[in-house]
């Protein structure tokens, strides 16, 4: 007996980001890049008049051949991914992905900068989708509100991520390293579902780990987001405060309960996770990861030795230093016990932790 199918783009539509980033390369217009390489401007809003006249770009690019072809690619990688058959998948081995890791605001901006510059181009002129954290977002399984599957949505937007990566880096790409055209990516999210990356890339991939002091980046997220709310509660001003409430969400604690505790502790709270599900996540131990923690001798050794190997002249940017950061007694106790934790698990999987 044969069975069919049939899933329509009514209920797994292209991604707004996809959508612009194909309109903008047909068309010759520039790529929604935003402040994404900005260390210290750098906004953590929602820029929610982004996608302002998205239906208009829909069928700009769905009555361009090129971009009915690119959408069809991506459904193409879709369904392989969602199957296990990889044909066309295959292709991706032609590039080598340098991911940069790590939690939020611990440098991996700047490291992400600096491997495009290596690459010869220009990333203030890079679409932020292409080069940053945000998509594509990658999640563990969950139905939110009950109108979609959010896992389905990952592999969705990592096939349109991946077909992107093909039509950009087969025009721009211009340095090779391991045998593979250079991409740089800030992937945060890849510790949510990297068994995937692992599967669809194999060796064609290094990863930089970036860490940093969890109050560190407490502090840097604050400093983005409006200071310390004042009474003291969490509160979700910015993209990585939303991915913080995200954190506990999957925990099964209630939003409101998460609301009404003290923001350091939610803060202290998601930088642990994080960094135990990185841990657990085998990416430390892939032979080709690299621990970068924050600072600018790290960051700029870390760099410079990439730029050797490389072959180029290039010199790092400078690296701007992290501003003080003022917590508590009791605060800077808490920071110090989820650090420990962090370490012995690390330990305990036979990984070095630093920060």
């Amino acid at each position: 007996m044969g069975l069919t199918l049939t899933l329509t783009d009514a209920e797994l539509p292209a991604s707004p980001a996809f959508i612009e980033f194909l309109h903008a390369t047909l068309t010759g217009g520039d790529y929604h890049v935003g402040t994404w390489y900005l260390q210290e401007e750098e906004l953590l809003d929602h820029d929610g008049e982004r996608f302002d006249g998205l239906a208009e770009k829909v069928r700009t690019v769905m009555q361009h051949p090129q971009g009915t072809q690119a959408i069809m690619r991506s459904y193409r990688f879709f369904k392989e991914m969602l199957t296990g058959k990889m044909d066309t998948l295959r292709d991706l081995r032609r590039f080598q992905f340098i991911f940069v890791i790590g939690i939020p605001r611990t440098g991996g901006t700047y490291l992400t900068k600096q491997f495009y510059r290596a690459a010869g181009i220009d990333y203030t002129q890079v679409q932020n989708a292409l080069a940053h954290d945000g998509f594509p977002h990658l999640a563990v399984l969950s139905f939110p509100d009950n109108r979609y599957n959010a896992h389905t949505t990952s592999l969705l937007q990592l096939a349109e991520y991946l077909t992107m990566v093909e039509i950009y880096f087969t025009r721009h790409g211009r340095l090779a390293y391991q045998g593979g055209i250079v991409v740089p990516k800030k992937f945060t999210k890849a510790i949510y579902n990297f068994p995937l990356l692992r599967a669809l890339l194999g060796d064609r991939a290094d990863y930089v780990i970036t860490t940093r002091h969890p109050l560190g980046m407490i502090q840097s997220v604050l400093d983005k987001s409006g200071g310390m709310p004042s009474d003291g509660k969490f509160a979700v001003r910015s993209a990585i405060e939303r991915w913080a409430l995200d954190d506990w969400l999957q925990w099964q604690i209630p939003e409101t309960k998460v609301m009404n505790m003290s923001y350091v502790h939610v803060m202290l709270e998601y930088w642990k996770r994080f960094h135990f599900q990185l841990a657990m996540s085998g990416i430390p131990a892939m032979p080709n990861a690299r621990l970068v923690p924050y600072g600018p001798e790290s960051m700029r050794e870390t760099v410079r030795a990439y730029y050797q190997a490389f072959g180029t002249t290039l010199e790092p940017e400078p690296f701007k230093p992290p501003l003080p950061s003022h917590f508590s007694h009791s605060e800077t106790q808490a920071a110090a016990t989820v650090i420990a934790e962090v370490t012995q698990l690390w330990a305990s999987l036979r990984l070095i932790f630093s920060i």
